[in-house]
Formats: structure tokens, C-alpha cells, sequence
């Protein structure tokens, strides 16, 4: 039994799939062929293209990669090939998160506290479509000092999402000259950071 392995990272759509067929056509029944795409949409064409002509497909998820075992199967009969889904350049979701609170949501302080750390720590592996995150009210405290989630506002912020802090807000608790991370703003750009936004959530 032969096991080849395709790498097929960074390489533009539809190629991912091209190369698999190729790769595909060289390989006799029970050989392996296992590629490796590192987009969500490279997986799902691979996968169906595989499928359709008959092989079985097992995906695994390595980190930021997908890894796709395809059994070569030579017996069964192939089907059409399916329609190649290319994303269009800029076609993203863009998302905004809205927080207006230091903790998540309503009962006991101590875990929301604790939800609030687990969901910035989370949001990083969203960070590619996260564009902004605004702060109001009480929300603006984790972006100041003493905050217990700045290692992971700083790290999102180096990711490339934008923080935009409520300037009212944080001179109300005393806070507008204890900002550690983003911008200090107004209402207008908080509403102008939603308005850009396809989805905005809030925890």
C-alpha cells in the first residue's frame, strides 16, 4: 500500500483540488493519499470531489490545518464532479463584538468573570474576522489597567481587531487615563464600527 502525502497550503482555489485529482489518478486501490489544505473551503471542495468519485474521506483538524485521509477506492463507480466553491476575495463575514459589561452574563459576578476570560481567550481563534470589539458601560474596564483578560486584549489587538473604548463611560469609573489597549471614543465610532459590521455579537 502506498501513502502519499499533498501539500497544499497557501495554494489559490481551485488548485487544492486539481492536484488531489492528479494525485488521485496515479494511485491504485487501498493506497492513501492524504491532503493537506489550510482553509475551510479547500477542505470542503477536496473532500466532495473525493467522495464523488468514489473514495472514503476522513478529516482531522491539526491547529490551523485540515488534514484529509482519502482511501483510494477504484471499484465503485464515479460520479459527476462536483462545482468547485471559490471564496471571493473580500466576501468574509465581517464581525464586531459589543461588550457592555465586565462580566458575561447576569448572576454571579465571580463566573461571569471567569466566562468573560474563557470568551477573550476564545476569540482569538476568530480574530481573522473579528474587526472591532466596543466597549460600553462596565465593558470598558477590561481594557484598563488591573484588567484580568489585557494579555489577551493585547494579543487580539496584535492580531489585528480594534478596540474602541467609550470615553463617557470610562470617565465615569475614573478609568480615561488608565486605558492599556485600543482607543478612547465616542458614540459615533461605535456606531460606525457596527454599521460596518455584517454580524455583531454580544456576550
Amino acid at each position: 500500500m502506498t501513502k502519499e502525502i499533498l501539500e497544499c497550503q497557501g495554494l489559490p482555489c481551485p488548485q487544492p483540488v486539481i492536484r488531489s485529482k492528479e494525485s488521485l489518478a496515479t494511485l491504485n486501490e487501498g493506497d492513501e493519499l492524504v491532503v493537506v489544505v489550510d482553509n475551510e473551503a479547500a477542505r470542503d471542495n477536496v473532500k466532495r470531489f473525493a467522495e464523488s468519485q468514489g473514495h472514503s474521506v476522513i478529516v482531522k483538524q491539526v491547529g490551523a490545518t485540515f488534514k484529509l485521509s482519502i482511501a483510494v477506492c477504484k471499484g465503485g463507480q464515479a460520479g459527476d464532479e462536483p462545482e468547485i466553491v471559490c471564496p471571493v476575495p473580500g466576501d468574509e463575514k465581517r464581525i464586531a463584538v459589543h461588550i457592555s459589561s465586565e462580566f458575561m452574563g447576569r448572576g454571579d459576578d465571580g463566573l461571569g468573570a471567569r466566562l468573560m476570560a474563557a470568551y477573550f481567550d476564545t476569540l482569538a481563534q476568530f480574530a481573522d474576522k473579528v474587526t472591532h470589539v466596543t466597549l460600553v458601560n462596565s465593558g470598558v474596564k477590561l481594557i484598563a489597567h488591573g484588567s484580568p483578560v489585557l494579555a489577551e486584549a493585547h494579543e487580539l489587538e496584535k492580531l489585528g481587531v480594534q478596540f474602541v473604548a467609550c470615553g463617557v463611560c470610562l470617565k465615569h469609573f475614573g478609568l480615561d487615563d488608565k486605558v492599556k489597549v485600543g482607543i478612547i471614543s465616542n458614540m459615533y465610532s461605535i456606531l460606525a464600527a457596527h454599521k460596518e459590521a455584517d454580524l455583531i455579537l454580544r456576550p
